[in-house]
């Protein structure tokens, strides 16, 4: 048995999203790690919708955490231009104007190198080779005092002021991205440029803070304070983050004084757009396992199943989806007292999902145990036809026999196995209006000894290595 998991429908999600990057230009997603993140912003990247009005970029300051506080700005540079090269969008830059605004001439020639690095031959290379060339005379005549003073600053790795190449480069591709080109008709619609920061929860703590601190110090453009709201000029910054982790993170570091929503109000202008599509993930495994092991009903009554299920990661759910359950089956059936059962009968898969959501022995003898004891008899009364023919096995294995007639309460249930070469593959269950003296009553019955001995003997015929010692004494 497999899990199919289908598609989750993210659209209202989506589109509250849509409604902060229209109207906030710093947002933190926050959503606990394993919770989808990644999944939710591939959704939104996707979207033909979003497309239309907005051209996202995506660095992962996990890739640099270990590198020096003047260094990890330059990477994060470094990597939008790479994602500006690949859109194709660095060849709409107007190459005059950018190394017109250069003042130093080894800044020109660091971003000349850098570009025809990685960008292959062609025109946009020749262009670039070309108007350098062309300014290698212009610079040696820019050489004034005033110039040199403030290159001085702008060329500084990591310092607030630094407005070098790789910046003047990005600015004048995102201005161009901001603003509408038709050439013979609508060539490219204007689009607001979206800079995602992934994976911050994925960084050592300390790294964490460091590069916060870094990004605090470049987020706004401190000579043109009205004209942008960041030193490039994107549009909206999303930072993706668990922000109450990270609350607890940021208390440990700098103390239960420090004011964390000071410190972070330097990152978003509104309340964190939280997200999660883990219930919704577990609902369908629910569904799912409810529907293919005929235990609809029943299911939801598990306690331990039911809590461990709704507290797993989506990156724990999506595991329960990528495994078969036949894999773990070692024989085609289990034996005791005589009796043969069908390990395809939904028992034991059942067992094998618990196993693998991480249950403990005492949780899975807990639930399989609590049924006729801990209900009410009214609900217990309606689900007991689906809980005999889940746990048909258990009471046999109690009674060392086959097993005719069940009773709880005032009603009374008859029981019709179907079996292929001895082998009980089916249980079916029925009102009984007759039975004999054997039947047996399971109200108020205890039986967790024969659980244990259920899980410890059939660790024979599936793979529960997963429990530990189960040895049955």
């Amino acid at each position: 048995m497999r899990i199919e998991l289908h598609d989750i429908d993210l659209k209202e999600k989506v589109k509250d999203f849509t409604q902060y990057l229209e109207t906030t230009d710093r947002i933190i997603l926050s959503a606990k790690f394993g919770d989808g993140k990644t999944f939710f912003l591939n959704q939104l990247r996707s979207s033909n919708e979003l497309n239309e009005e907005y051209k996202f970029f995506t660095i992962y300051p996990v890739n640099y955490s270990v590198s020096k506080n003047e260094d990890v700005f330059e990477y994060i540079k470094r990597d939008i231009i790479l994602q500006l090269n690949n859109e194709g969008l660095l060849d709409k830059v107007d190459i005059n104007a950018l190394f017109d605004s250069i003042f130093d001439f080894s800044d020109l020639q660091t971003l000349v190198s850098f570009l025809l690095s990685f960008i292959p031959g062609g025109g946009f290379y020749e262009k670039v080779l070309a108007k350098f060339y062309e300014k290698c005379k212009k610079y040696q005549e820019r050489k004034r005092t005033a110039e040199k003073y403030l290159s001085s600053f702008s060329q500084i790795k990591g310092n607030i002021y630094e407005n070098d190449g790789y910046t003047a480069l990005i600015r004048s591709a995102l201005n161009w991205i901001k603003e509408d080109h038709a050439k013979n008709g609508p060539d490219w619609r204007k689009k607001k440029p979206v800079l995602i920061v992934e994976d911050l929860d994925r960084l050592d703590p300390r790294h964490l803070f460091r590069i916060l601190n870094v990004l605090s110090a470049h987020i706004d453009d401190t000579t043109s304070p009205d004209i942008v709201t960041n030193k490039f000029g994107f549009d909206n910054i999303v930072l993706v983050m668990d922000y109450e982790a990270t609350e607890h993170l940021f208390h440990h570091f700098y103390g239960n004084n420090a004011c964390y929503e000071g410190y972070m109000s330097k990152f978003l202008s509104r309340e964190p757009f939280r997200y999660s599509i883990q219930e919704s993930i577990a609902l369908e495994i629910e569904s799912e396992i409810s529907d293919k092991l005929d235990v609809a009903n029943i299911l939801p009554t598990f306690e331990n199943f039911w809590r461990r299920l709704y507290k797993l990661s989506i990156r724990d759910l999506k595991k329960l989806t990528m495994f078969d359950t036949q894999d773990r089956i070692k024989t085609a059936y289990f034996e005791c007292n005589k009796m043969k059962f069908s390990t395809s009968m939904p028992l034991f898969h059942l067992i094998i999902y618990m196993v693998e959501m991480g249950l403990t022995l005492d949780e899975i003898v807990e639930d399989l145990k609590s049924q006729v004891t801990h209900r009410e008899k009214g609900e217990m009364s309606f689900l007991c036809p689906e809980y005999i023919r889940l746990t048909y096995p258990l009471y046999a294995l109690k009674e060392y026999r086959d097993i005719n007639y069940f009773s709880y309460d005032t009603r009374k249930f008859s029981i019709t196995r179907k079996t292929e070469n001895e082998v009980i593959t089916e249980v079916a269950v029925s009102p009984a209006n007759s039975w004999d003296q054997s039947i047996v009553k399971i109200d108020g019955m205890n039986i967790e000894d024969s659980v244990r001995r259920f899980l410890s003997d059939c660790s024979t015929c599936i793979n529960l290595a997963a429990l530990g010692d189960i040895n049955y004494t």
